[in-house]
């Protein structure tokens, strides 16, 4: 992919911009995923496992408490499959790799101060505070993507003290 024109706002300087080197659910994916497992035990296989027939309504809670639980977590996943990073001297934005449309940006000002977690190969998860799971930032245009962080980027370390460094307004 090409680095997407429309991503940068006038005057704005790239510092660095990639993609998420693997599908990896997010720690908060994680609990979503476990959250929705455990209702699906507790809604539908317990019953079913003790031969107590179960009634429409109790389908519908069952199978409605793991898609309320689950989609969430594939759309996520989906969504970051098909994104590009864009750190610059003054946001972090997420564009469409294939339309390079921006789908959503946050200001370096407004965020906490990047913390990454690293794995052995050097990539891994930014996130800005203390690992809270908290959405960053929200845009209406994209509904089923809030920025958790930056998941699965290569060279973390490096990309984090880059987004201080912009932070503390040395870009």
């Amino acid at each position: 992919m090409d680095l997407p024109a429309d991503g940068l706002l006038p005057g704005e300087r790239l510092l660095w911009w990639g993609r998420p080197q693997r599908l990896a659910l997010a720690r908060f994916d994680w609990y979503q995923f476990l959250f929705g497992l455990l209702w699906g035990i507790a809604t539908i296989v317990v019953p079913v496992a003790r031969h107590a027939p179960l009634s429409f309504l109790a389908w519908v809670v069952g199978v409605g408490g793991l898609a309320f639980a689950w989609v969430p977590v594939g759309a996520r996943l989906r969504a970051r499959r098909g994104v590009a990073y864009l750190v610059t001297d003054r946001r972090i934005v997420l564009v469409d790799r294939f339309s390079g449309r921006t789908r959503t940006s946050v200001y370096l000002g407004t965020l906490p101060p990047p913390v990454a977690r690293i794995r052995r190969d050097g990539s891994g998860t930014i996130d800005f505070g203390r690992f809270l799971r908290t959405p960053v930032a929200f845009s209406p245009a994209s509904v089923s993507f809030l920025v958790t962080g930056l998941v699965a980027v290569p060279e973390a370390g490096r990309v984090r003290d880059l987004i201080a460094w912009a932070q503390a307004g040395q870009a």
